[in-house]
């Protein structure tokens, strides 16, 4: 036997309660009567008073508690096989962690940045999947995985909260090694869901181009790809750990989006392509792309399931209720006793 819910075991500390409670009311009532009249005189007030009825009363009354407080725990015995199929999406957000994205051109607080807006966007996006798989490939001049396609939701939060700028050594911004990555990890995916969708975040300062083969390889894998241009073509400097602000050659560096590259990817594939603004990266959009695509089985396996049996000690926990309310407090006494109490 094993038990889903052990949380509800706590209850169990209030029941030696509910019992102390119940005698201290026996005890004080007997002791009241005690007080009105002597013990051979209550005898023949009270011949009808039982105490051995108001302690089964009691008893029954405990034990029923305790048995509807092991039915919250859901005990469970047994098994059978199911088949358990999942399907959804399988999507990857390659995620530009460059040290142009610690600009802070797209945060309506000076506090954040392009970096710190898109994680949060993609949390987002995460809590509103539901089955669907995602993985997470982190690339500025060079790209590497960050998190395999899974369902499990909470471990890829804890690596998105991971990445950060200049994480990788290789600086710039390199879309065709994110490309690849992303297509490998597709790739080497145990099952997979025909349906594939790869989320680029960038502010497109494409420092490499080439990226036209590894499209190709993307398209002819079925992957369709989601472009967000996060920053202004107004342009803003980049900040450094000092305070101060990122230089190059003497000259203080000014990061631009450019959208022309973000554009070229996302319409090869038939994707979206998205402007951020202030406080909004424009996943919603990207969201209702998801949620309309076509949904297919990537995994089907033969899992143990435990069969309920709380209903069976929640049938007992009644039972036992009921019995208590039909067990009177007075018992029954002969005709004779009554006479003799009357006269």
């Amino acid at each position: 036997m094993r038990f889903a819910a052990q949380e509800y075991f706590y209850w169990l500390l209030l029941i030696p309660l509910v019992a102390a409670g119940g005698i201290a009311a026996l005890v004080r009532r007997r002791r009241a009567n005690q007080k009105v009249a002597d013990a051979p005189l209550l005898m023949r007030l009270a011949a009808e008073a039982s105490l051995e009825r108001e302690i089964l009363r009691l008893t029954l009354i405990v034990l029923a508690l305790t048995a509807l407080v092991v039915a919250l725990a859901r005990p469970q015995f047994g098994t059978h096989s199911k088949l358990v199929k999942r399907r959804g999406v399988d999507v990857v957000v390659a995620l530009d962690v460059s040290k142009s994205m610690l600009a802070r051109d797209v945060s309506t607080r000076r506090t954040g940045n392009r970096l710190r807006r898109a994680k949060m966007e993609v949390s987002g996006l995460i809590d509103r999947l539901q089955g669907d798989r995602i993985g997470l490939v982190a690339f500025s001049g060079a790209a590497f995985v960050q998190s395999p396609l899974t369902s499990d939701y909470t471990a890829t939060k804890l690596f998105l909260r991971a990445m950060e700028a200049g994480s990788i050594p290789v600086g710039g911004t390199n879309f065709s090694e994110a490309l690849r990555t992303a297509h490998q990890l597709f790739e080497n995916a145990r099952g997979g869901s025909r349906s594939k969708v790869l989320v680029i975040i960038s502010d497109g300062e494409d420092h490499e181009g080439g990226f036209e083969e590894e499209i190709e390889k993307l398209q002819k894998m079925g992957v369709v790809v989601h472009a967000v241009g996060i920053g202004t073509q107004i342009g803003e400097l980049i900040p450094d750990p000092d305070g101060k602000y990122l230089r190059r050659d003497g000259k203080t560096i000014m990061t631009q989006l450019h959208e022309s590259t973000l554009r070229a990817l996302a319409e090869a594939t038939g994707g979206l392509y998205i402007h951020s603004a202030a406080g909004d990266l424009g996943f919603e959009a990207i969201y209702d792309v998801l949620n309309r695509m076509h949904k297919t089985d990537y995994e089907a396996r033969v899992e143990s399931v435990y069969e309920e049996k709380f209903q069976l000690f929640v049938f007992v926990g009644f039972l036992l209720l009921l019995a208590a309310t039909f067990v009177s407090r007075r018992r029954e006494i002969s005709q004779e006793i009554t006479n003799e109490v009357r006269s």
